[in-house]
């Protein structure tokens, strides 16, 4: 399996090169990070601006809570005589409320005394491993800050942590992401796609391989559309049923490679119908083995599997496997669904 090339660069400034990482968060930091917490472990600008912000975000929720208990008094005291003293527990409703507003005011205490492009690598990291969408709607908005200089200087990095963090989350991007991010990228849709296909192309065959995430293989798949590249698709399958993975062991492959099994396992149809498509009969065959080898759940076809057992879902596949094999005519069909 080939290594993809660790990145030594600072995730806060680009152009030094690291000397050490943040003992909370593992983000790479170079020289001009120079913050500390109280046990003397250095720690990167964001988690440094957490720790603060985590003492005013305890501040405003003591003061949210004597807010809220003041006016239920209040109104408790004034409906007392009228005998609706059950609307003087709407004030609660504002714990429910309150936060979600606050919760941009914390994200900017986050990233205080940094700059956009100082922002820009660590908000995308975070993004790749949370999945918060927040965290992608702050990239955009340090993104619209940027001049066309200052993302010509970051590009290389930037597309380092931006190609993975997108593959790691694409089913949880908005529609028409495409035309936002390339309007902020300040690049066009079919050269941003060609530049993901072609400079990008063995890293991400690699990570939708060999570190997959869940439902990875769809942007695989949209980028083999989008870029008119069923070779893509080929390479990712070959890559799939390579030795790395077929030699695997049946405890090895559901752990090593549990998404990848998750994503052949939901998209089974898809992929056997692109091997008959481009010609890859053996690895049609090693993708029915690894299928046949992965133990669901933990990802359901629908919902209705969702609350199924193991042994429920194996039953099912076995039932629906031998009703393709030796479908029910047409008649008898017709006459059992009149009986019941």
């Amino acid at each position: 399996m080939a290594e993809i090339e660790s990145k030594n660069f600072c995730a806060f400034h680009f152009h030094n090169s690291s000397d050490g990482e943040c003992s909370n968060c593992g983000l790479a930091i170079c020289n001009l990070d120079q913050q500390y917490d109280l046990q003397a472990n250095r720690q990167c600008q964001i988690c440094f601006n957490l720790t603060r912000a985590k003492k005013i975000a305890r501040y405003m929720q003591f003061s949210l809570w004597g807010v809220i208990i003041s006016l239920i008094v209040m109104l408790w005291l004034l409906l007392r005589a009228s005998g609706n003293t059950f609307y003087a527990f709407l004030p609660a409703l504002l714990l429910l409320i309150v936060p979600y507003l606050l919760r941009p005011v914390l994200m900017k205490l986050y990233f205080r005394d940094l700059a956009p492009i100082e922002s820009i690598l660590p908000i995308l990291r975070y993004f790749e491993g949370t999945g918060n969408m927040d965290h992608y709607k702050l990239f955009l908005r340090f993104l619209g800050k940027l001049t066309v200089e200052d993302i010509k200087t970051i590009q290389k990095p930037l597309y380092d942590y931006l190609i993975p963090a997108l593959a790691f989350n694409y089913s949880k991007l908005p529609e028409g992401w495409e035309e936002d991010l390339t309007k902020h990228l300040q690049i066009s849709k079919e050269r941003f796609i060609e530049l993901m296909v072609k400079d990008y192309r063995t890293i991400l065959i690699q990570t939708a391989v060999h570190s997959a995430q869940s439902n990875m293989a769809l942007f695989i798949f949209y980028l083999s559309e989008a870029a008119s590249d069923k070779d893509l698709i080929k390479e990712y399958i070959i890559e799939t049923t390579s030795k790395d993975v077929m030699k695997l062991n049946e405890e090895e492959v559901n752990i090593i490679y549990k998404h990848l099994l998750e994503d052949l396992y939901l998209y089974e149809d898809r992929f056997l119908e692109l091997c008959d498509e481009l010609g890859l009969k053996k690895q049609k065959d090693l993708l029915i083995q690894l299928i046949e080898r992965f133990d669901p759940p933990p990802v359901p076809k629908n919902q209705i599997e969702a609350v199924m057992s193991s042994d429920q879902l194996r039953e099912k596949r076995r039932k629906e496997k031998e009703l393709a094999e030796n479908p029910i005519p047409l008649e008898i069909e017709q006459q059992t669904e009149e009986t019941q």
